[in-house]
């Protein structure tokens, strides 16, 4: 019986069969915490592109469920495939603004183009009925239609002297200057914008300040075209790696699952090779026959125990390559998750904040109102709205220039912001207007707090090129009440800033 012993011990055949059980469930336990690992992450790359874009929320949403069940490779394909589509046909989208009344740019055109007042009507007709989605795509409009007339006959021929036109050029001018108001402007065409102001400021030719203007806002739209293109691409890119990793944690499983198969079908061949030996060591009679066959037999165990091993140790090596290789596509996509929410955040701070003064814009108002006026309603606590006008704003600009008027916005921005709580909200509202949302405050109280601050910025001038410049502001207050729209409340809160005004200025009015 000496074949049983020493190297041909069935235990230490049973001993390592078991030592590769241990493996392999330490080795399923480690990728199945790779695989959650994943699945957190792609969770979160999701939730970090959600808002972009609406059509593509929904995609995101399917993915993020799949992905809580654990990765099926089929299905998150098939989610992924259908994101990749939607971001394909993603066709560009424009945010609504309001736009400026036209009517005197209309009365312009129909004038001086009688034989055009067809195609005039058509550009007014599609304005009327909120055919342009903001004012850009309205001046574009009416660009392409002179610039038709002046191929056909000169200019000179069609249009007369600016100075000679029954047309008001000083409302016309105001109009510009509304529009460029309520237009977002990039940070890189601030400069521009700023030179056209002055030019409108200073009464600069009609045809000049029209030409410029359609220049800047048609460069402004290429501009926010290649953006948006520049962050489809990346979420082309991000939905690309996606597919990737999940084809590749697919392939992960798939192994994992296939090891198991392999081991269970080496299991029941041993078992049933034992069963065989068993039975034939009872029903043996000789002793020469038996050891041949238990020889044979054991043989052939330990062959299929070492080719299995062997197997085991080939796609255990693989399977670290690719979750080595899947570690490392997650540590670029977290990267990249990173950059992509640091650029989402400064992207909205850029659209909700006035470049000059760093406070929020008129964007970011209408935000705050709609949430302080959901409290009001709920509450009912005390809200008051403050608007600011400083006085004479203009006499500063024409007297020391458009640096001092800045300089005169930012110090008032400052003040403002300085001498206000924390809870409460301070806007650039536009122009030389600033706003002011004071929470549980009633008008009583919020014309305490506007008088004081009133006062310190009377006491606050400041030199330039060695001329002292005094400033003062007026302000105007109301108090949130039944059936209140932001509307009306801000037109109540206007009226008392004209009431101030009217006046004499520098002082504070409750309507």
């Amino acid at each position: 019986m000496s074949i049983l012993s020493n190297t041909n011990n069935p235990d230490k055949w049973k001993n390592k069969y078991f030592n590769l059980l241990d493996e392999n469930e330490a080795l399923e336990k480690t990728q199945q915490y790779k695989e959650d690992l994943l699945c957190k992450t792609i969770i979160r790359l999701t939730l970090a592109t959600s808002g972009f874009n609406e059509q593509l929320d929904p995609y995101l949403l399917n993915i993020r469920n799949q992905l809580k069940r654990g990765l099926k490779s089929e299905q998150l394909k098939i989610e992924l495939e259908n994101f990749s589509s939607a971001l394909m046909s993603l066709e560009e989208t424009t945010v609504e603004d309001t736009l400026p009344d036209a009517c005197l740019l209309f009365e312009f055109l129909f004038h001086h183009f009688p034989e055009r007042k067809q195609e005039i009507q058509h550009i007014q007709s599609k304005y009327e009925n909120n055919g342009y989605a903001n004012s850009q795509y309205l001046i574009i409009a009416i660009d392409d239609l002179i610039d038709s007339i002046q191929h056909i006959e000169p200019i000179t021929e069609q249009l007369p002297v600016i100075e000679k036109l029954p047309i008001d050029s000083q409302s016309i001018n105001i109009q510009l200057q509304h529009l460029l108001e309520v237009t977002e402007i990039p940070a890189k065409f601030t400069s521009q914008a700023d030179i056209l102001k002055q030019k409108l400021d200073s009464n600069t030719p009609l045809a000049n300040i029209l030409d410029e203007t359609v220049s800047l806002l048609f460069n402004i739209k290429k501009h926010l075209q290649s953006e948006q293109q520049e962050m489809a691409k990346f979420l082309a890119q991000l939905t690309d790696q996606l597919t990737e990793l999940g084809i590749k944690a697919s392939g992960a499983k798939s192994a994992t699952e296939s090891t198991a198969k392999k081991r269970n079908l080496l299991d029941n061949s041993v078992s049933s090779q034992m069963l065989d030996l068993q039975q034939s060591s009872k029903d043996a009679t000789q002793l020469e026959p038996l050891k041949q066959l238990i020889h044979s037999r054991l043989e052939d165990i330990s062959h299929q125990i070492q080719n299995q091993q062997t197997q085991e140790e080939i796609e255990r090596k693989h399977a670290n390559q690719e979750l080595d290789f899947l570690s490392s596509k997650i540590s670029v996509m977290e990267q990249e998750s990173r950059q992509l929410n640091n650029k989402l955040i400064s992207a909205h701070h850029k659209a909700t904040h006035d470049p000059l003064t760093d406070l929020p814009n008129r964007l970011a108002y209408d935000e705050r109102f709609s949430t302080e006026l959901a409290r009001w309603k709920r509450y009912k606590t005390p809200l008051s709205l403050l608007i600011w006008d400083i006085d004479l704003f203009k006499k500063i600009n024409d007297d020391f220039g458009h640096k001092a008027g800045d300089k005169t916005l930012i110090l008032i921005a400052k003040l403002l912001a300085h001498h206000c709580r924390e809870t409460d909200f301070v806007s650039r509202f536009g122009g030389e207007e600033f706003t002011m949302l004071l929470s549980d405050t009633d008008t009583q109280s919020a014309l305490i707090v506007a008088n004081n601050i009133r006062q310190i910025i009377e006491k606050s001038a400041f030199n330039s090129n060695g001329k002292k410049i005094s400033i003062t502001i007026s302000c105007g207050i109301t108090q949130l009440t039944e059936n209140d729209t932001a509307e009306s409340t801000f037109n109540r809160a206007d009226e008392a800033l004209y009431k101030a005004k009217k006046n004499g200025r520098n002082q504070c009015i409750i309507l």
